[in-house]
Protein backbone atom coordinates (compact mmCIF):
# COMPACT_ATOMS: atom_id res chain seq x y z
CA UNK A 1 0.00 0.00 0.00
CA UNK A 2 1.23 3.35 -0.80
CA UNK A 3 0.63 6.56 0.11
CA UNK A 4 2.73 9.38 0.26
CA UNK A 5 1.75 12.76 2.15
CA UNK A 6 3.11 16.40 1.49
CA UNK A 7 1.49 19.45 2.28
CA UNK A 8 1.83 22.69 -0.13
CA UNK A 9 2.01 25.54 2.12
CA UNK A 10 -1.68 24.84 3.32
CA UNK A 11 -2.92 22.63 0.91
CA UNK A 12 -2.63 19.23 1.82
CA UNK A 13 -2.06 16.34 -0.19
CA UNK A 14 -2.15 12.47 -0.43
CA UNK A 15 -0.13 11.08 -3.39
CA UNK A 16 -1.76 7.84 -3.73
CA UNK A 17 -0.84 4.64 -5.37
CA UNK A 18 -3.57 2.98 -7.54
CA UNK A 19 -1.54 0.31 -8.87
CA UNK A 20 1.99 -0.78 -10.82
CA UNK A 21 1.04 -2.20 -14.36
CA UNK A 22 4.37 -3.35 -15.81
CA UNK A 23 3.98 -3.37 -19.32
CA UNK A 24 6.16 -6.07 -21.80
CA UNK A 25 8.61 -4.03 -23.59
CA UNK A 26 7.31 -4.83 -27.03
CA UNK A 27 4.09 -3.34 -26.03
CA UNK A 28 5.93 0.03 -24.74
CA UNK A 29 8.04 0.07 -28.01
CA UNK A 30 4.67 -0.24 -29.98
CA UNK A 31 3.28 2.87 -28.29
CA UNK A 32 5.36 5.42 -30.17
CA UNK A 33 4.32 5.35 -33.91
CA UNK A 34 6.22 8.47 -34.99
CA UNK A 35 9.42 6.96 -33.59
CA UNK A 36 11.90 4.05 -35.31
CA UNK A 37 10.96 1.03 -33.00
CA UNK A 38 14.69 0.45 -32.68
CA UNK A 39 15.19 3.47 -31.33
CA UNK A 40 12.87 3.02 -28.51
CA UNK A 41 14.26 -0.10 -27.37
CA UNK A 42 17.33 1.38 -27.33
CA UNK A 43 15.82 4.61 -24.98
CA UNK A 44 14.15 2.44 -22.97
CA UNK A 45 17.39 0.52 -22.38
CA UNK A 46 17.68 -3.23 -19.88
CA UNK A 47 15.44 -1.85 -17.44
CA UNK A 48 11.53 -2.42 -16.74
CA UNK A 49 9.32 -0.06 -18.40
CA UNK A 50 7.35 2.75 -15.98
CA UNK A 51 4.16 1.44 -15.18
CA UNK A 52 2.87 3.13 -11.65
CA UNK A 53 -0.81 5.28 -11.31
CA UNK A 54 -0.65 7.39 -9.14
CA UNK A 55 -2.89 10.29 -8.31
CA UNK A 56 -3.57 13.00 -5.59
CA UNK A 57 -5.92 13.41 -2.87
CA UNK A 58 -5.93 17.29 -2.09
CA UNK A 59 -7.29 19.09 0.90
CA UNK A 60 -8.05 22.81 0.31
CA UNK A 61 -10.40 25.10 2.23
CA UNK A 62 -12.35 22.30 3.81
CA UNK A 63 -13.01 20.41 0.30
CA UNK A 64 -11.51 16.41 -0.01
CA UNK A 65 -11.23 16.42 -3.96
CA UNK A 66 -9.78 13.33 -5.35
CA UNK A 67 -8.33 14.28 -9.15
CA UNK A 68 -9.13 10.58 -10.91
CA UNK A 69 -9.87 7.75 -9.56
CA UNK A 70 -8.03 4.53 -11.71
CA UNK A 71 -9.18 1.79 -12.50
CA UNK A 72 -11.04 0.22 -9.37
CA UNK A 73 -11.47 -2.88 -7.69
CA UNK A 74 -12.67 -4.50 -10.62
CA UNK A 75 -8.95 -5.11 -12.23
CA UNK A 76 -6.36 -7.51 -10.78
CA UNK A 77 -3.57 -5.57 -9.13
CA UNK A 78 -5.49 -2.12 -8.70
CA UNK A 79 -7.53 -0.45 -6.37
CA UNK A 80 -5.05 1.19 -4.44
CA UNK A 81 -6.76 4.75 -4.10
CA UNK A 82 -9.42 2.95 -2.20
CA UNK A 83 -7.37 0.76 0.26
CA UNK A 84 -5.10 4.59 0.90
CA UNK A 85 -8.23 6.31 1.26
CA UNK A 86 -9.01 3.66 3.61
CA UNK A 87 -5.48 4.06 5.35
CA UNK A 88 -6.05 7.59 5.81
CA UNK A 89 -9.23 6.98 7.79
CA UNK A 90 -11.48 8.80 4.69
CA UNK A 91 -14.66 6.55 3.25
CA UNK A 92 -15.37 7.36 -0.38
CA UNK A 93 -18.53 8.84 0.80
CA UNK A 94 -16.13 11.80 2.39
CA UNK A 95 -15.12 13.18 -0.71
CA UNK A 96 -16.76 16.15 -2.20
CA UNK A 97 -15.32 17.07 -5.42
CA UNK A 98 -13.48 14.52 -7.95
CA UNK A 99 -11.39 16.44 -10.79
CA UNK A 100 -10.95 13.96 -14.00
CA UNK A 101 -7.99 14.76 -16.31
CA UNK A 102 -9.37 13.31 -18.81
CA UNK A 103 -11.64 10.04 -19.65
CA UNK A 104 -9.05 7.59 -20.56
CA UNK A 105 -10.34 4.07 -18.72
CA UNK A 106 -6.89 3.99 -16.11
CA UNK A 107 -8.40 7.56 -14.92
CA UNK A 108 -12.37 6.81 -14.56
CA UNK A 109 -13.17 3.11 -14.79
CA UNK A 110 -13.31 3.21 -10.69
CA UNK A 111 -16.01 5.83 -10.53
CA UNK A 112 -18.36 2.86 -10.57
CA UNK A 113 -18.59 -0.21 -9.07
CA UNK A 114 -19.59 -3.83 -10.47
CA UNK A 115 -23.36 -2.79 -10.43
CA UNK A 116 -22.70 0.46 -12.02
CA UNK A 117 -23.49 2.84 -8.83
CA UNK A 118 -21.08 5.68 -7.90
CA UNK A 119 -18.18 4.69 -5.68
CA UNK A 120 -18.18 8.00 -4.74
CA UNK A 121 -21.89 8.95 -3.76
CA UNK A 122 -21.76 12.32 -2.48
CA UNK A 123 -19.21 13.64 -4.92
CA UNK A 124 -19.75 16.55 -7.54
CA UNK A 125 -17.33 16.17 -10.47
CA UNK A 126 -15.25 18.48 -12.52
CA UNK A 127 -13.84 18.55 -15.95
CA UNK A 128 -13.03 20.43 -19.27
CA UNK A 129 -16.04 20.46 -21.56
CA UNK A 130 -13.74 19.85 -24.47
CA UNK A 131 -12.71 16.25 -22.55
CA UNK A 132 -17.02 15.82 -22.00
CA UNK A 133 -17.91 16.72 -25.82
CA UNK A 134 -15.21 14.50 -27.12
CA UNK A 135 -16.07 11.32 -25.22
CA UNK A 136 -19.25 11.26 -25.65
CA UNK A 137 -19.10 11.79 -29.10
CA UNK A 138 -16.31 9.04 -28.84
CA UNK A 139 -18.80 6.48 -26.96
CA UNK A 140 -21.76 7.15 -29.42
CA UNK A 141 -19.95 6.61 -32.51
CA UNK A 142 -18.16 3.33 -30.82
CA UNK A 143 -21.43 2.09 -29.41
CA UNK A 144 -19.78 1.73 -25.98
CA UNK A 145 -23.05 1.82 -23.88
CA UNK A 146 -21.18 1.03 -20.56
CA UNK A 147 -19.69 3.95 -20.30
CA UNK A 148 -22.17 6.67 -22.25
CA UNK A 149 -25.03 4.78 -19.03
CA UNK A 150 -22.12 5.80 -16.68
CA UNK A 151 -21.26 9.08 -17.59
CA UNK A 152 -25.03 10.29 -18.62
CA UNK A 153 -26.23 8.84 -15.26
CA UNK A 154 -23.91 11.69 -13.08
CA UNK A 155 -24.20 13.95 -16.26
CA UNK A 156 -26.73 16.12 -13.21
CA UNK A 157 -23.66 15.87 -10.76
CA UNK A 158 -21.05 17.68 -13.71
CA UNK A 159 -19.91 21.27 -13.82
CA UNK A 160 -17.37 22.04 -16.53
CA UNK A 161 -14.65 24.17 -15.85
CA UNK A 162 -12.02 26.13 -17.98
CA UNK A 163 -8.00 26.83 -18.06
CA UNK A 164 -7.67 29.15 -15.08
CA UNK A 165 -10.32 28.68 -13.12
CA UNK A 166 -10.10 28.06 -9.30
CA UNK A 167 -11.57 24.88 -7.91
CA UNK A 168 -10.78 25.08 -4.07
CA UNK A 169 -8.72 28.12 -2.49
CA UNK A 170 -4.67 28.12 -4.17
CA UNK A 171 -5.76 24.88 -6.43
CA UNK A 172 -6.12 26.12 -10.36
CA UNK A 173 -6.81 23.97 -13.55
CA UNK A 174 -3.98 24.43 -15.94
CA UNK A 175 -4.90 22.67 -19.18
CA UNK A 176 -2.92 20.43 -21.24
CA UNK A 177 -4.43 19.68 -24.34
CA UNK A 178 -2.79 17.46 -27.00
CA UNK A 179 -3.25 13.29 -25.16
CA UNK A 180 -6.67 14.23 -25.00
CA UNK A 181 -8.45 17.50 -26.65
CA UNK A 182 -9.81 18.30 -22.69
CA UNK A 183 -6.72 16.82 -20.86
CA UNK A 184 -5.99 19.23 -18.17
CA UNK A 185 -3.89 19.44 -14.75
CA UNK A 186 -3.98 21.21 -11.56
CA UNK A 187 -1.67 24.11 -9.97
CA UNK A 188 -1.42 23.83 -6.48
CA UNK A 189 -0.08 27.47 -4.95
CA UNK A 190 0.18 28.43 -1.07
CA UNK A 191 2.25 30.02 1.02
CA UNK A 192 4.64 30.52 -1.53
CA UNK A 193 5.06 26.86 -2.22
CA UNK A 194 3.80 25.47 -5.58
CA UNK A 195 3.13 22.14 -6.87
CA UNK A 196 1.89 21.19 -10.73
CA UNK A 197 0.28 17.88 -11.54
CA UNK A 198 1.22 17.56 -15.13
CA UNK A 199 -1.03 13.83 -15.83
CA UNK A 200 -0.01 12.04 -18.53
CA UNK A 201 2.20 14.65 -20.35
CA UNK A 202 4.53 11.65 -20.54
CA UNK A 203 4.62 7.97 -19.60
CA UNK A 204 8.01 6.97 -19.46
CA UNK A 205 11.30 8.44 -18.66
CA UNK A 206 12.96 8.73 -22.31
CA UNK A 207 10.28 11.07 -23.06
CA UNK A 208 12.34 13.57 -21.61
CA UNK A 209 14.85 13.17 -23.87
CA UNK A 210 12.68 12.60 -26.93
CA UNK A 211 10.40 15.46 -26.68
CA UNK A 212 8.73 14.53 -30.54
CA UNK A 213 8.06 11.25 -29.72
CA UNK A 214 3.72 11.04 -29.94
CA UNK A 215 1.99 8.15 -27.79
CA UNK A 216 -0.53 5.79 -29.70
CA UNK A 217 -2.98 6.89 -27.24
CA UNK A 218 -2.76 10.74 -28.23
CA UNK A 219 -6.14 11.84 -29.93
CA UNK A 220 -3.69 14.57 -30.90
CA UNK A 221 -0.01 13.74 -31.20
CA UNK A 222 2.01 16.71 -32.44
CA UNK A 223 -0.64 19.09 -30.12
CA UNK A 224 0.65 16.95 -27.11
CA UNK A 225 4.57 17.06 -28.04
CA UNK A 226 3.90 20.94 -27.95
CA UNK A 227 1.85 20.76 -24.65
CA UNK A 228 4.79 18.41 -23.22
CA UNK A 229 7.83 21.00 -24.48
CA UNK A 230 5.96 23.96 -23.37
CA UNK A 231 5.28 22.27 -19.97
CA UNK A 232 8.21 20.90 -19.16
CA UNK A 233 9.70 24.14 -19.79
CA UNK A 234 7.51 26.25 -17.25
CA UNK A 235 8.48 23.23 -14.81
CA UNK A 236 12.17 24.32 -15.33
CA UNK A 237 11.69 28.14 -15.69
CA UNK A 238 9.45 28.41 -12.83
CA UNK A 239 11.48 25.77 -10.17
CA UNK A 240 7.67 23.85 -10.01
CA UNK A 241 7.60 20.84 -7.73
CA UNK A 242 6.49 18.58 -10.56
CA UNK A 243 3.84 15.76 -10.36
CA UNK A 244 3.75 12.63 -13.11
CA UNK A 245 0.62 10.17 -13.02
CA UNK A 246 2.77 7.13 -14.51
CA UNK A 247 6.04 7.64 -13.09
CA UNK A 248 7.57 5.27 -10.46
CA UNK A 249 5.62 6.32 -7.15
CA UNK A 250 5.37 8.90 -5.69
CA UNK A 251 6.00 10.23 -9.30
CA UNK A 252 6.86 13.56 -7.87
CA UNK A 253 9.97 15.86 -8.29
CA UNK A 254 12.18 18.44 -9.63
CA UNK A 255 13.10 19.20 -13.66
CA UNK A 256 16.36 20.47 -14.96
CA UNK A 257 17.81 20.86 -18.56
CA UNK A 258 19.76 18.05 -19.72
CA UNK A 259 21.15 18.53 -23.22
CA UNK A 260 18.50 18.95 -25.93
CA UNK A 261 16.08 17.26 -23.56
CA UNK A 262 15.32 17.38 -19.77
CA UNK A 263 15.72 15.18 -16.10
CA UNK A 264 13.87 14.14 -13.76
CA UNK A 265 15.04 14.34 -10.33
CA UNK A 266 12.77 12.15 -8.18
CA UNK A 267 12.13 13.61 -4.60
CA UNK A 268 14.12 11.46 -1.84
Amino acid sequence: MSVYELNIGEIACALLQEGAAFMDRDSVIARYPNADPADVAAALGDGEPAGSLNLPLITSGGLRILVDVGFGEAVPGMGGVLRGLDQLGIAPGDIDLIYLTHFHGDHIAGLCDSSGAPVYANACYLCLQAEWEEWMARWDKAGDEVNLARFHGLSERFSFVEDGDEIAPGVQVVALPGHTYGHSGLLLESRGERLLHVVDLLHQPFQLEHLDWHFGFDSDGAMAVETRKRTLERCVKEDLLTFFYHLDFPGLGKLRRAGQGYAFEPIA
